[in-house]
């Protein structure tokens, strides 16, 4: 067993330990099954943390720090060995951590930098027509979205504006926490959506986006499962934070992509222009964050929790958007995703190793499916073979 202190800097799993919710035992829940071999660390952890509540006695903040402490003593000799002043750097560490909990208060300690509580049952509802674009509106209203590219505009004024149609304005509060609307694309759709601070995000097929009716928080947050293309209107005293399920993305003003789908394991954050830091959710107080500068691409690994920078073209990670595929020595699999997830539709392989084919060229989004996977074929030497509707073969 190895990485324990990373749940135990986890504030959602300190949350969950503690005071659980639905929400979070749902989330964990999916966590575990989707991470069966992190199964033994999580029992682990939560019986550290348990161990805080198990004295007969209330205990002095000096005394819950000292407990805290020698409990991640015994970790860190199990797990790594380490010199004596590695050590006791982790003391120092987790005995601010522990003081930071106990002293200033749970609530404070789960909602710095955290994400947004009011996303959490958000996340987890599910798609009534999986076929359908789908806008959830605040009250539990759904709009279907019938377009294969829709547009949706939030006005200042509280007017919803979709594909031109201006629906009745919904009053606006003064007071209290802005509701939240969830906009929900399936494979084969795209929809653009302006957000009532003016900001732009395209949002590309098999994505969800959550976000409130209006920014009157210190912070802009939206949360996005998928991939998206944000255009960020300034704003000096208002950062805007894109959250997912691993990572956030704080900004000021500018223009960048996020590809976070769920059933990828790394997390792709591509800059056009402006700066943008990308935190971990889970980094605790101490952790460093990534800056990144117009032209890098951030890749954040959800299995390490590494993040990896290098130099790209952007347009290959930009221009589908506007109805383009852009890529240089890309890996066929690559593309195919790409594809299925932009016409919903399914490929098998006759031989797993054609995925690796490398492939170059740009692919006009426009033109008919079948247009587009004789292109893919010739590009790539293969055959591309319809086998039943909405499913196809890829062989030699």
């Amino acid at each position: 067993m190895k990485n324990i202190r990373k749940y135990l800097e986890d504030k959602r799993f300190i949350q969950w330990v503690f005071s659980t919710s639905h929400e979070l035992d749902e989330w964990w829940k999916t966590f575990e099954d989707n991470n069966p071999e992190e199964k033994q660390n999580l029992q682990l952890a939560k019986r550290i943390l348990q161990k805080l509540r198990t004295s007969d006695k209330a205990l002095s903040e000096d005394e819950k720090i000292l407990l805290f402490t020698q409990i991640l003593t015994r970790i860190e000799k199990k797990q790594h060995g380490s010199k004596s002043r590695k050590i006791i750097t982790g003391f120092m560490k987790y005995a601010a951590v522990a003081l930071i909990f106990f002293s200033i208060g749970a609530l404070f300690f789960y909602q710095k930098n955290n994400f947004n509580p009011a996303f959490y049952p958000q996340g987890f509802s599910e798609l009534n027509y999986p076929d359908q674009a789908i806008l959830k509106r605040p009250g539990g209203e759904d709009i279907l979205l019938d377009e294969k590219n829709s547009r949706i505009e939030h006005r200042q004024d509280g007017q919803l504006v979709i594909n031109n149609h201006i629906l009745e304005a919904v009053s606006a509060k003064d007071k209290g926490v802005p509701e939240i609307n969830q906009l929900m694309i399936p494979y084969g759709k795209t929809s653009e959506v302006i957000l009532p601070d003016g900001t732009k995000v395209w949002l590309n097929a098999g994505s969800r986006l959550i976000y409130p009716d209006g920014f009157r928080d210190k912070v802009r947050e939206v949360f996005l499962v998928g991939e998206a293309y944000f255009e960020v209107t300034p704003q000096d005293n208002q950062p805007f934070i894109v959250q997912t399920t691993d990572i956030r993305i704080r900004v000021l003003g500018t223009s960048f992509n996020i590809s976070a789908y769920a059933s990828d394991h790394v997390i792709e954050t591509v800059l056009t222009e402006g700066k943008v830091r990308i935190e971990q959710n889970n980094s605790g107080f101490f952790t460093e964050t990534t800056e990144i500068k117009p032209g890098n691409l951030a890749a954040f690994n959800k299995t390490d929790r590494t993040t990896r920078i290098k130099e790209v073209d952007v347009q290959n990670y930009t221009l589908w958007k506007d109805g383009l595929l852009k890529f240089e020595s890309t890996d066929l699999s690559r593309i195919v995703k790409r594809l299925e997830r932009y016409y919903n539709i399914r490929f098998n392989y006759d031989n797993p190793f054609l995925g690796g084919i490398k492939i170059s060229g740009k692919l006009e989004l426009t033109e008919s499916r079948e247009s587009i996977l004789d292109n893919i074929a010739t590009v790539a030497s293969v055959k591309i073979t319809g086998i039943d509707e909405g499913y196809y073969k890829i062989s030699r």
